[in-house]
């Protein structure tokens, strides 16, 4: 598969962005998080569904990255880690690879040091494997050694199609109407209860989240 992989994240970015440019989309409740996104030079970690996650990159790269904001991901060592690297890489997004298991916190630390030099994190905080629909831990250890305000992200469409996979992996249609709704931002305390945190978290995700 190897030799396959400069083929299969060139086509993924062709689909993406082919599929992506149809759409017609807006943005709700903008204001909530204006005044932290408007200055590039303020970092925040993005956060979004696991099964969001094919429009918003499209999105992400057109909004944010487009206009200057220093955005970074992490990357598993996989062949589809592989793929999504080049894919993030060529659309100016940084990307930190490492194990999303077995020394998964080594990963974590990268991220935060890459994060602490001016970058935004952004995060699925139930992927890559799931429980769908909920925050992993990583997530809670990224906010509270940043201090970075969390912003929670969402979109909807007109018409899309959902995957049978574990998270319902969602693609908007050719020519969709998509609706991207910002969530009420959350700021994690240093020595905050991680369960409240985690909570705190999910409940603003889940707040505009419509399946």
């Amino acid at each position: 598969m190897g030799f396959m992989i400069p083929l299969y994240w060139r086509l993924g970015k062709a689909v993406l962005f082919g599929l992506c440019r149809t759409c017609r989309f807006r943005e709700i409740n903008a204001g909530l998080v204006r005044d932290f996104v408007s200055d590039r030079t303020k970092n925040v970690i993005f956060v979004f569904w696991h099964n969001r996650m094919f429009f918003m990159t499209y999105f992400m790269k057109i909004r944010y990255v487009a206009r200057g904001h220093k955005l970074l991901v992490f990357s598993s060592y996989s062949k589809d880690g592989e793929i999504m690297t080049r894919l993030e890489s060529s659309l100016g997004t940084s990307v930190i690879r490492g194990s999303t298991s077995k020394g998964a916190i080594k990963g974590l630390i990268n991220l935060l040091r890459k994060a602490l030099t001016g970058y935004s994190p952004v995060i699925t905080p139930d992927g890559p494997r799931g429980p769908k629909y909920e925050v992993q831990d990583g997530l809670l250890f990224l906010s509270q050694k940043t201090g970075f305000p969390i912003i929670p992200i969402s979109w909807n469409a007109s018409k899309f199609y959902r995957f049978k996979s574990w998270d319902s992996f969602m693609i908007p249609l050719p020519g969709a109407r998509v609706t991207v709704t910002y969530g009420q931002p959350v700021i994690a305390q240093a020595n905050e209860d991680k369960e409240a945190l985690r909570k705190r978290i999910k409940d603003a995700l889940m707040k505009i989240t419509v399946d």
